[in-house]
């Protein structure tokens, strides 16, 4: 890579990191995370399917990093044990590109019938999905 496309791609990187709307679901989600974790001492539980897996992986890593208690949960092992990870003042956060991941959907009712209290942020592509609408935040991506 050549000085200018390494340039280049600083600023499309730049122009994205730009563009990500910061609106009212963005300020809601940041005001769960301080509450739940930061004021009720409970962790930012996420949670993905295949590649968005990968990227909760990541997140809860970054998290921990700078201070905020995280851990990533995969959905499937959630439905044969893992979801005793999930405590009474944790916060999901769930990846979904299409919103309508079929685990993602039955971690929400596993969690729910454990917790009903858990509230749920939602990272899909997809506003009009049934995991957009079962959120109580979602950020659209």
């Amino acid at each position: 890579m050549n000085q200018q496309e390494i340039t280049s791609l600083l600023q499309r990187e730049a122009d994205a990191i730009l563009h990500i709307p910061v609106n009212e679901q963005y300020d809601r989600a940041i005001d769960l995370i301080v509450e739940r974790i930061h004021h009720k001492k409970g962790k930012l539980v996420i949670s993905g399917m295949g590649k968005a897996g990968q990227i909760g992986q990541n997140m809860a890593t970054t998290f921990c990093s700078t201070g905020t208690p995280a851990i990533f949960m995969h959905p499937s092992e959630a439905q044969h044990g893992d979801l005793g990870i999930l405590q009474e003042n944790d916060l999901l956060l769930l990846i979904t590109n299409s919103g309508k991941t079929r685990e993602i959907i039955e971690l929400i009712d596993l969690a729910k019938g454990l917790y009903p209290e858990t509230p749920i942020i939602v990272i899909t592509g997809n506003k009009d999905s049934v995991l957009a609408q079962q959120a109580d935040v979602f950020l659209l991506t």
